[in-house]
């Protein structure tokens, strides 16, 4: 599903500047001084209704002025708007924005450019050029497989593939709540808990209102959040080329309407959460629920030596704690290349054993079993605050 996006219209009217009181400018320059000018107008309407307890997207205009023979003269215009899809339609972003609801969070953006004396219309938002998107869903979590705490945890210590989109990684658990956080220069890409988010950061009435119920116990399932952010115009491209429609085109611009298809978006969280755990993370995280005598056992299956077990025992460890690649490189600064490949290969098949154990709950499956289904999460009373059919799975 589509959360927050940053996208340019071109097609809009200005009924009034009196919204837009801050502005910043940036002469260009040449050999004979200054041929034109950037200038961006902003407005500080969004912090005025966070004091009213409702949200409002970011929203700035854009001009580009060339000199001419009467002065500076604007030859192009973007309203640039950065808006969270569920937080506009539902006023929390804890339900996800179906596909089919697109029109209607059209309109409503259209409606709220009014507030700011802005004119644009349904159809140029819903084909207005998208800069940044965020794709996310909302996975519940079954009390009976534990919180959503115990996931983050058992997702935390491990270190990515050398081959993964992401070069860096935060791990977080303080008063904004506990997330997990795979970052490069141009996506990111975060599990988090729901409610924790909204208890730490809620400004909503709406918001307030889930995180005083989730304080006192309402919700019996958790919610957890997988997002894919893709922060540049270029990964933009660059993603949407890869799937079939887009990829015999030379497109440079997408529309909201295309970039917000459900098919897209379940197969880029899909693609990224298999990139980072799937391959080789489901083997450590069935190892982190293993018990120690467990561990031994299975240690002892392959290897007679004593002084090899306990070599082993302790490069177990290791990758518990930080991962095999971390492991491995430890290894090559303590022993020849014959012996690190010959406990790497012990590692290796202690962890397809640990795989292969069936007596818990694997986290990764279950995540990906619940991206695989990708049913929306949408509110109960969706048909009576947006008058269309609740026919889908709700909190």
């Amino acid at each position: 599903m589509i959360d927050s996006v940053t996208i340019h219209i071109t097609h809009f009217v200005t009924y009034s500047d009196e919204f837009f009181t801050k502005a910043q400018h940036q002469d260009l320059k040449g050999k004979y001084g200054i041929f034109g000018r950037h200038s961006t107008r902003y407005t500080t309407y969004p912090q005025h209704c966070k004091t009213e307890g409702r949200y409002f997207p970011q929203v700035h205009i854009i001009e580009t002025l060339r000199r001419g023979k009467v002065g500076l003269v604007p030859v192009k215009r973007i309203l640039a708007i950065q808006v969270s899809l569920p937080k506009l339609v539902y006023g929390a972003s804890i339900f996800d924005m179906a596909e089919r609801l697109l029109p209607l969070a059209a309109q409503k953006l259209s409606d709220a450019m009014k507030e700011i004396k802005v004119g644009v219309s349904p159809e140029g938002i819903l084909s207005a050029t998208v800069c940044r998107v965020d794709y996310a869903k909302i996975l519940k979590i079954s009390p009976s497989y534990g919180t959503t705490d115990r996931f983050l945890r058992a997702l935390m210590p491990y270190d990515m593939k050398q081959s993964s989109d992401f070069n860096r990684r935060d791990y977080h658990d303080g008063r904004d709540g506990f997330y997990i956080k795979f970052y490069n220069s141009s996506q990111g890409f975060v599990i988090y808990d729901k409610f924790d988010e909204i208890v730490a950061n809620g400004k909503t009435k709406l918001e307030q209102e889930i995180a005083r119920e989730y304080k006192a116990g309402k919700w019996t399932r958790g919610a957890l959040r997988i997002e894919l952010s893709l922060q540049k115009k270029q990964t933009v491209e660059a993603t949407l080329r890869r799937f079939p429609e887009f990829a015999d085109t030379k497109k440079k611009d997408f529309t909201l309407q295309e970039v917000a298809k459900t098919d897209i978006s379940k197969a880029c969280l899909l693609r990224v959460f298999d990139d980072v755990y799937v391959r080789d993370f489901n083997r450590l995280v069935r190892l982190a629920g293993l018990k120690n005598a467990e561990l031994l056992r299975i240690i002892k299956e392959d290897v007679a030596d004593f002084r090899d077990r306990a070599v082993l025992y302790y490069l177990v460890h290791r990758v518990r704690d930080h991962g095999l690649k971390h492991a491995i490189e430890e290894l090559r600064r303590e022993a020849s290349p014959a012996t690190v490949g010959r406990y790497k290969k012990s590692v290796e098949s202690v962890l397809a054993k640990a795989e292969a154990k069936k007596d818990a709950v694997g986290v990764v499956p279950y995540l990906r079993r619940k991206l695989l289904t990708f049913q929306p999460v949408l509110p109960k009373k969706l048909e009576a605050i947006l008058g269309v059919a609740n026919d889908e799975p709700s909190m």
